[in-house]
C-alpha cells in the first residue's frame, strides 16, 4: 500500500508521533488503509449523525470527520477521560473540533439515551468483549440504509489486556459472535474488508 499511496501527511505523522511516543500509548489505532476506508465510507454515505464507540486518541475520528458532509456531526465515545482529552486536542489540531464531540464515559450510557433510527452510521472499535452488546444497542438506533462498521473483526490480535482472566479468549469469542450475527442476519447486508485487522461493514436493510 505504501508504494501506491502518497506518503502519510505531516499532520497525521505528528499526531501519531505525539500520541504514541510522547504520551506513551500502545499502537492500537486503526491502520492507514482502514482509516482511508472509513473516510471513503463516510464520504459515500454522507451521514448527518455518526457515533463512534472507542475514540482512543482520535485517529479514526479524524478520518470519519474528514468525510462528513456539510452539517454532519460525529459523536465519539471514550470511557477514559484522559484519552478523550487527548483526542479533543488532536481533532483541534486537525481543524475538526467543530464537527466532532468527544464524550467521556461508558458508551452504553449515551447510546441508551438516543432515539431509535436516529443514526446514519456507527463505528465500533472498543473493548472486544462488548461487541455483541454494542450490536444490540446500535442496531435499533440505525436508520434503514444506515451502516455499521466494526474494527478488529479478524479476531487474530492480542486481546489479553481486555480480558486477562482468559488470555483474550473471551474477546475472540465475542468478536466471532458479532461476525456471525451481522453476517447471517436477514436484516443486514454485511461484508469483510481486508484491512490489517479487518473491518466488518453492515448495511441495515
Amino acid at each position: 500500500m505504501r508504494a501506491v499511496f502518497p506518503p502519510r501527511e505531516e499532520l497525521l505523522d505528528d499526531i501519531l508521533r505525539d500520541s504514541l511516543l510522547t504520551n506513551g500509548l500502545r499502537p492500537m489505532q486503526i491502520d492507514d488503509n482502514a482509516a482511508r476506508v472509513l473516510q471513503l465510507l463516510t464520504t459515500l454515505q454522507r451521514p448527518q449523525q455518526v457515533v463512534e464507540i472507542g475514540t482512543y486518541f482520535g485517529y479514526s475520528a479524524l478520518h470519519i470527520a474528514r468525510g462528513l458532509p456539510p452539517g454532519g456531526r460525529l459523536v465519539s465515545l471514550e470511557i477514559d477521560a484522559g484519552l478523550a482529552a487527548l483526542a479533543r486536542d488532536n481533532l483541534k489540531r486537525a481543524g475538526l473540533a467543530d464537527s466532532v464531540e468527544v464524550i467521556a464515559g461508558p458508551a452504553a450510557d449515551h447510546l441508551t439515551g438516543l432515539a431509535p433510527e436516529s443514526l446514519d452510521m456507527v463505528f465500533i472499535d472498543a473493548d472486544k468483549m462488548s461487541y455483541p452488546a454494542y450490536l444490540k444497542l446500535c442496531y435499533p438506533l440505525l436508520r434503514p440504509g444506515g451502516i455499521l462498521v466494526a474494527d478488529d473483526v479478524f479476531a487474530d490480535g492480542d486481546f489479553s489486556s481486555e480480558s486477562p482472566d482468559d488470555d483474550g479468549a473471551g474477546a475472540v469469542r465475542a468478536i466471532n459472535a458479532y461476525n456471525r450475527a451481522t453476517a447471517r442476519s436477514p436484516r443486514m447486508l454485511s461484508a469483510f474488508i481486508g484491512t490489517d485487522s479487518g473491518l466488518m461493514v453492515s448495511y441495515k436493510r
